[in-house]
């Protein structure tokens, strides 16, 4: 079983704290896994705090298929992707949002990233700068702050990732104001 623990935030220039008093809230660097119903396939642990929902932390836990992960793209801007057998995973990023896109990413990340075997975790970050519109009509940005963490395993527990020592972290962060 693959577990992704997606862990985010997106906000305005409103809420960034540079003028006023911070709105949004730093979130944990990794969260206690709720005790999973599914045993097989891909389990999505999703942790966020959305100025469009006035940054009230939701979590969410269920199965998710590759199709369902992608249904979620209009309401964020989803990097990773996968391809899982029975005791591993290969792990895949892609470039979010790229018409929009104001900050830097890698000129090429190979695919996959990585692969996870049965046992292991991995934890990847990226946040970005995005334009509103892509007609150039609303030129203000939003942001967004990303962290994966991800586990092959058959049996997960509890403090899965915040007692994890990863064998890959990769950091995609990069200045975005």
């Amino acid at each position: 079983m693959l577990i992704i623990q997606h862990i985010w935030t997106k906000w305005t220039k409103r809420s960034r704290g540079a003028n006023a008093p911070l709105r949004r809230p730093r979130l944990s660097e990794a969260y206690r896994l709720p005790e999973p119903r599914e045993t097989e396939g891909v389990v999505r642990h999703e942790i966020r705090a959305l100025e469009s929902e006035d940054f009230a932390l939701v979590e969410e836990l269920g199965r998710v298929s590759r199709d369902d992960w992608e249904r979620l793209q209009p309401y964020r801007d989803n990097a990773l992707d996968w391809r899982l057998w029975h005791d591993r995973a290969e792990i895949i990023i892609r470039r979010p949002s790229e018409g929009r896109q104001q900050t830097k990413w890698p000129a090429h990340l190979p695919v996959p990233l990585f692969t996870l075997e049965d046992g292991e975790t991995a934890r990847i970050e990226w946040n970005g700068r995005f334009m509103s519109s892509m007609s150039g009509r609303n030129r203000a940005s939003y942001y967004e702050q990303h962290v994966y963490w991800l586990a092959v395993i058959r049996e997960p527990r509890a403090r899965l990732f915040l007692d994890a020592k990863p064998k890959k972290t990769i950091d995609l962060r990069t200045e975005i104001y």
